[in-house]
């Protein structure tokens, strides 16, 4: 029988163009819309009330929207239905005069792509244009502490697109509120916008997000515009997180992603920057995980998760909609240079370090952004109106901040008022408004607060000083704090620091000078960022002086990916680690490799030909994945070749891995000294020594088996000595030896029991039972109970190690061996050596005695301290730590 052993080599990532993604954008879009109108909106009317909320002006124009950028993009057809015919039925359900600024410009651009008023039935023309005339922002941009100042650009598109639909209109307001525009973009030397009201100083994601709302006004402009956007894309360039672009303050999550995409495309599409290949990268992997959000083509960022107030389950649709028009207006920008390739895979998220002095105006407004593989974030020092804006690190999938909720990593009071009774608020207090100092060096950053008040505040309730010191080392943060009182003891209530914990991101919390005490918040919706649940928080609590001192530090659970999650050995060597690791199976490779390898902190590797294959140039496609994301690479070398693959591919496979490992795991000395012979590994790689441990816990439930239940169940008779040859047949067991070696046994008490292929000649020998099938793990395990011994005949070259030496040890059962190193380190002379020969052999079978037997089984038993687990778990733990922090 001939085994094929090949495994699938499905294509991995690869690099791509613009006009690619522009496909794909507009392709995910329509296929996503589809399932919208089957889900929610048969025939693209949309219902009158959607799970208890009325569905309005600004979810039609929104719908209207879409299709009319599907419209640009060359659609005609969407699930059915022609694309102009249902725009001019939701134009014709319009509310003119409730429909305002965003919707007021996005209703005027769709009539625009329709072809303007001339393709609009006549009845509905004067409805349309007073359905893009948007009054009421108008008036409202007089008072700045009224509306943010996006709203500028907002109203400028929309007496933009009146204008273009009504050209005998004055032009005189849509003049002047251009040059306002104008000035904003001309008015940052950084390209950082301020979009704030009153006294809050919002450097958010509506800095980007100004310069995308400007596009269509790029032409009136002037320069500014473009090399603003330069800048702050640069900037992004460093700070971006698989998250987001931004990752702080109002409207992220699933909006901060759609930007993300929508900065790609406009970078690329209108050539500025010099990061234009890293965004095409970084919005296609965006790409890839916006689209998980999108269950029957509805968002899905309302569910177990917690988008902004405003933004709330009232708007789910028009959220729906609003991104989608993101995306494709990403795939419009896209198309004006479609040629420009991507970057290669892995290398959107880079490790970088940025400080930036975001104002010009506010010294303390800064950014500081440390993205490296084991423990990213950003922690920006600006002053907003809700805890969003709090000057905690910020890092999706691991560092949230309850949308809008308690302030996290920050030292919080919260009053013990009873505002129902007294009048007086109860809201928690946080170091108020801006920093009074922010001082940066690599890796650190000290920052210092007067006072205490509530989110959106910067009047102090409480007198002090805040000192915050943050330095980075590894994946671990430590943060020592100074806090200063005037009268600690007249504080309204207690004095807490909590750290919430994402579901996927286990953190260990360690804490110098104060309690600390963790808190099950699991389906709690107080404790959902715009990301998911935060199932739990560790809160620290501070005894209450005029100064207090004390550190704490987070470091989030390694992840580790292992190539043979599943596999006994994998499951041994984890047990004892569980709750301490976060392990999970890497699945072969394939285009989604990029994206698994952002998930994990190193790359657990024991067979590599099961993983990626015995091809070299397929082993060098992954292998350049794995590094151009900076994965970490510790191999635990169980073979010094593939079992089924020995050929020179496999060795020159076997090369790359040796050649690409950070770490390297031995089982035993004198395999090392083999391996490093065989191989030349990279000059950083570090070289370790662990035992495989032992198989003692698989037998333990079997111990008891009685010998003769073995045999009724295996069919076997009765043996006064039984040896057994378990394990899957190689090249390197000689079977033939140990067949040959019973044949000439004068023993009339023997029988082995052995497993061999079509290459062993077995005589007819009523005492050798020879096997050619696969036993399944409980078969195996019950067998060992009824042999005397195993014996080990590994007589050629070629291996490292073999497992059946830890099921000797693990079940007590005594092992006859060959003569090889590996057996000497490992029994340290607690087996039976037979030598390399057939003769040998059946000297060895012919003299055994029971008290030999006895003996050996006895001092096999013994040796199980050496090869235990949980010390071998350990030692690997310390190798795959010092892997993740670069220090191998």
């Amino acid at each position: 029988m001939t085994l094929d052993f090949r495994i699938p080599e499905p294509p991995l990532a690869a690099s791509f163009t613009a006009g690619e993604l522009s496909g794909r954008l507009v392709e995910a879009t329509t296929r996503l819309l589809a399932e919208f109108e089957a889900s929610t909106a048969p025939g693209f009317v949309l219902p009158p009330v959607y799970a208890g909320h009325a569905v309005v002006e600004d979810t039609k124009a929104d719908l209207l929207y879409v299709l009319g950028l599907l419209l640009e993009l060359g659609v005609e057809e969407v699930a059915g239905h022609n694309i102009v015919g249902s725009m001019q039925s939701i134009l014709a359900s319009l509310e003119p005069s409730r429909v305002e600024g965003f919707y007021s410009y996005r209703t005027g651009e769709s009539v625009l792509r329709m072809g303007g008023l001339a393709a609009v039935p006549e009845a509905l023309r004067s409805p349309v244009l007073a359905a893009v005339d948007s009054p009421q922002i108008l008036a409202m941009l007089d008072d700045p502490d009224t509306i943010p100042p996006n709203f500028a650009i907002v109203a400028t598109r929309c007496l933009r697109a009146l204008a273009a639909l009504d050209p005998e209109r004055s032009r005189t307001d849509l003049d002047a509120l251009l040059e306002r525009v104008r000035s904003m973009f001309s008015s940052s030397s950084n390209g950082w916008i301020d979009d704030g009201m009153g006294s809050w100083v919002h450097y958010d994601i509506y800095t980007p997000d100004m310069y995308l709302f400007a596009e269509p006004l790029i032409g009136e402009l002037g320069d500014d515009w473009s090399t603003g956007l330069a800048k702050v894309l640069d900037d992004l360039d460093h700070i971006a997180q698989p998250g987001g672009s931004i990752v702080w303050g109002r409207s992220i999550g699933a909006l901060g992603m759609a930007i993300t995409v929508e900065l790609a495309g406009m970078s690329v599409g209108r050539d500025i920057g010099d990061a234009q290949h890293r965004w095409l990268t970084r919005g296609a992997e965006t790409l890839d995980d916006l689209l998980a959000w999108f269950p029957n083509g509805v968002i899905a960022a309302h569910q177990h998760r917690a988008p902004m107030f405003y933004r709330g389950t009232s708007r789910r649709l028009q959220m729906t909609l609003d991104i989608y028009g993101k995306l494709l207006l990403a795939a419009l920008e896209l198309r004006r240079r479609p040629d420009v390739r991507s970057a290669e895979p892995g290398t959107a998220w880079a490790p970088a370090e940025r400080f930036i002095k975001l104002s010009d105006d506010f010294a303390s407004a800064t950014l500081w952004s440390h993205r490296s593989r084991g423990f990213p974030f950003v922690l920006p020092t600006v002053f907003g109106f809700s805890a969003d804006y709090g000057p905690s690190p910020r890092s999706p999938g691991l560092l949230e901040q309850p949308t809008s909720g308690h302030p996290v990593m920050v030292p919080v009071i919260t009053p013990l008022s009873q505002p129902e009774i007294s009048g007086s608020s109860d809201k928690p207090l946080m170091p108020a408004g801006l920093p009074t100092s922010v001082d940066h060096e690599p890796g650190a950053l000290t920052i210092s607060h007067q006072g205490w008040a509530e989110a959106g505040s910067d009047e102090a309730i409480v007198a002090g000083t805040r000192t915050a010191s943050y330095r980075v080392e590894g994946r671990t943060l430590t943060v020592e704090e100074t806090l200063e009182f005037d009268d600690a003891q007249s504080l309204p209530g207690p004095l807490t620091l909590t750290i919430a914990e994402t579901e996927t991101r286990p953190l260990d919390v360690t804490v110098d000078g104060a309690v600390q005490r963790t808190i099950d918040t699991s389906g709690l919706a107080e404790w959902r960022s715009f990301w998911g649940e935060l199932p739990r928080v560790h809160q620290i609590e501070i005894e209450p002086a005029n100064r207090v001192s004390f550190g704490w530090s987070v470091t989030p659970r390694m992840r580790v990916g292992s190539t043979i999650r599943g596999h006994q050995y994998d499951a041994s060597l984890y047990e004892p680690l569980d709750g301490r690791v976060v392990a999970s199976l890497l699945p072969a490779p394939d285009d989604a490799l990029i994206r698994r390898l952002r998930d994990i902190d190193v790359l657990h590797m024991a067979w590599p030909e099961w993983w990626s294959g015995v091809k070299p140039a397929r082993t060098a496609e992954v292998l350049a994945q794995v590094r151009a994301t900076g994965t970490p690479i510790v191999w635990t070398q169980h073979n010094l070749l593939p079992h089924f693959f020995k050929t020179d591919d496999a060795a020159a496979s076997y090369q790359l891995w040796a050649e690409a490992a950070d770490a390297v795991i031995h089982h035993t000395e004198v395999g090392r000294a083999l391996a490093l012979e065989t191989y030349s590994y990279n000059e950083h790689c570090s070289h370790h020594v662990i035992p495989h441990g032992h198989w003692g816990d698989h037998y333990a439930s079997h111990l008891g088996t009685k010998r003769r239940v073995v045999e009724i169940a295996e069919g076997w008779s009765p043996a006064g000595l039984r040896l057994g040859v378990v394990g899957t047949p190689r090249a390197e067991k000689d079977l033939q030896l140990v067949v040959d070696a019973v044949a000439a046994s004068t023993r009339d008490d023997l029988q082995l029991v052995i497993r061999v292929d079509n290459s062993v000649e077995v005589p007819d020998d009523p005492r050798i039972i020879a096997d050619t099938v696969h036993l399944d793990s409980a078969a195996y395990l019950r067998r060992m109970m009824a042999f005397d011994a195993l014996v080990l005949p590994f007589t050629r070259p070629g291996m490292l190690t073999t497992g059946t030496a830890f099921d000797c040890i693990g079940a007590g059962v005594p092992a006859i061996t060959s003569d090889w190193d590996f057996f000497d380190e490992t029994f340290d002379g607690a087996d039976i050596r037979f030598g390399n020969t057939a003769e040998g052999l059946t000297r060895i079978i012919d003299a055994l005695t029971a008290e030999q037997l006895t003996g050996a089984a006895e001092a096999t038993a013994a040796l199980r301290p050496r090869f235990d687990w949980e010390s071998i778990a350990e030692r690997t733990l310390a190798v795959l730590e010092e892997a993740a922090r670069g220090e191998t």
